[in-house]
């Protein structure tokens, strides 16, 4: 029986650090989301970064290479730290490591070659050249996303999340910079409980 893909929350606000966000805790490796080529394709998918003509197609060279989709998914594991060390440091008002910053334009050449501008309408967009269907394609516009978020002002809005088992990433959007959680709804909603059950306990002794 296959297993299901995952659903991932892309609620980062951006690309690079939806992706950063497929593992939950990077103490706990039971956390991970990315377990496969495929889990990788999902991800893409549901960041709407692939048709499912363009899935469809990945996912079967991915059964061609396996050998090759292992390498693809080890590189996007190794990105994903890579922009998470990164992200995290700026969100800690820290400089990032030199050696991540390598890492990145070191990535970057093959990815930015494939960007091409296409007119739709009387409107023009960027899309990727991929006519060969390189397993690499779902980690372009990842990589384009990190590029653009970095050399962007929202770069100072960006924030780890105050959860005590979480490592997620965002942009702060808010109004007054003040978002502490990845989401209300998880992390903030335990962070509450917790405040609420050392109150209670308090009051008890």
């Amino acid at each position: 029986m296959e297993q299901a893909s995952p659903t991932f929350e892309l609620s980062g606000g951006a690309l690079c650090l939806d992706f950063t966000n497929t593992v939950g805790d990077r103490e706990r490796p039971e956390s991970e989301r990315l377990r496969s080529y495929s889990d990788l394709v999902a991800f893409a998918r549901q960041a709407e970064l692939l048709t499912m003509e363009e899935a469809a197609r990945l996912e079967g060279r991915a059964e061609q290479e396996p050998h090759a989709a292992a390498a693809t998914l080890a590189l996007g594991h190794s990105l994903r730290e890579t922009l998470y060390r990164t992200f995290s440091a700026i969100a800690a008002s820290r400089a990032p490591d030199a050696a991540d910053l390598e890492r990145l334009n070191a990535t970057l050449p093959e990815a930015l070659s494939r960007l091409r501008l296409e007119r739709r309408g009387d409107d023009f967009v960027w899309t990727w050249a991929a006519t060969d269907d390189p397993l690499e394609a779902p980690l372009w516009p990842v990589l384009r996303s990190a590029a653009d978020l970095l050399t962007s002002e929202e770069r100072e809005r960006v924030r780890e999340c105050g959860g005590s088992a979480c490592t997620w990433l965002f942009v702060d959007r808010s109004r007054n910079r003040s978002r502490r959680w990845c989401s209300m709804e998880t992390c903030g909603n335990r962070a509450k409980a917790r405040r609420h059950y050392h109150r209670t306990a308090d009051r008890d002794d």
